[in-house]
């Protein structure tokens, strides 16, 4: 079966000196939710913009549901919701004439009704005669998500969909893409690491127009996991001896070794772990040690997250 996104060798220059994107490739299947993860300047926009038809690649080709989307942008696009960057609409308009307008172009059918789905999906509903114009950022970036469902597409593309939303927005929104995965493809474009981690199901990592790795979060946690620092809290300080005793800690079991490299006391009943294992299990197992051998834990606390690490150590 065709791939619903496939993009080959894809090339942008811009100028002479500014090569955004180096010859990438990439596969999405049907059903998958795949996270675009890169710092800003990565080439995850120019890639979006190629595959939603604002700009032509330098080489390369990008297909969609297998229609070339450079020589035929209307059949690669008909059943593709889209949001790129950050949204604008007409500031005279309220968000219910926005869609009205917007679903007319596309000849939603049921189009009110419609309407009144969507605004609700995205927390709207109270708003819709509110002029666009007197939106703050968040709200603009929800209603960009509202017309990017509007048409019901099969395909899903997010550029950066909580960006201007507060703490309560972004759970919102990755509430919904968790809730929309179980129905559509998504390419959910993004710097922020926990937006990604908890939506994703596979992650193409992308650093200066390259595409590092591509994978489920699974599969490379075990390919790039190392040395992971874990936080502990006890109810009593340890002794230097129980300090001892963990730092020995080091378990192999043929497929895999996990070690604790150090322990460093940070306060009286606080102490850093580094880690060392081929992946996040081992810190399970860490974990399952300390209460057989009856240490004192109150709490334990990975720093950071693992894709964090991943990536981090990708980009060195």
């Amino acid at each position: 079966m065709e791939p619903v996104i496939r993009i080959n060798q894809l090339t942008k220059r811009y100028t002479y000196k500014i090569l955004a994107l180096k010859g990438i490739s990439l596969e999405v299947e049907m059903g998958e939710c795949v996270g675009f993860l890169g710092p800003n300047g990565a080439g995850k926009s120019t890639t979006i913009k190629i595959l939603s038809g604002l700009i032509r690649p330098t080489s390369g080709e990008a297909y969609i549901n297998g229609h070339d989307v450079t020589k035929n942008k209307k059949k690669a696009l008909r059943s593709v919701g889209c949001v790129v960057e950050t949204p604008d609409f007409y500031p005279y308009l309220t968000p219910e004439d926005t869609l009205r307008y917007l679903g007319k172009l596309r000849g939603v059918e049921n189009l009110e009704t419609r309407i009144d789905e969507v605004l609700e999906t995205v927390k709207l509903g109270d708003w819709k005669d509110t002029r666009v114009g007197s939106f703050s950022k968040g709200m603009k970036q929800r209603l960009g998500i509202g017309q990017a469902l509007l048409h019901d597409p099969d395909l899903i593309i997010f550029d950066e969909p909580t960006s201007g939303l507060d703490p309560i927005g972004m759970a919102e929104v990755r509430d919904l893409i968790n809730k929309l995965k179980k129905e559509k493809t998504i390419l959910l474009s993004s710097h922020m690491l926990p937006e990604v981690q908890q939506t994703a199901d596979k992650v193409a990592l992308i650093n200066k127009g390259e595409i590092m790795a591509y994978d489920t979060l699974e599969s490379l946690s075990r390919q790039y996991f190392t040395v992971k620092e874990v936080i502990i809290e006890t109810l009593e300080p340890l002794t230097d001896s129980q300090m001892a005793k963990i730092e020995a800690y080091r378990v192999d079991n043929g497929d895999s070794c996990a070690e604790v490299q150090s322990v460093t006391k940070v306060s009286d009943a606080k102490y850093s772990l580094l880690l060392k294992g081929q992946s996040e299990s081992c810190r399970a197992d860490l974990l399952k040690w300390l209460v057989e051998e009856s240490m004192p834990i109150s709490s334990f606390n990975p720093k950071g997250l693992a894709l964090e690490s991943i990536y981090m150590e990708m980009i060195k």
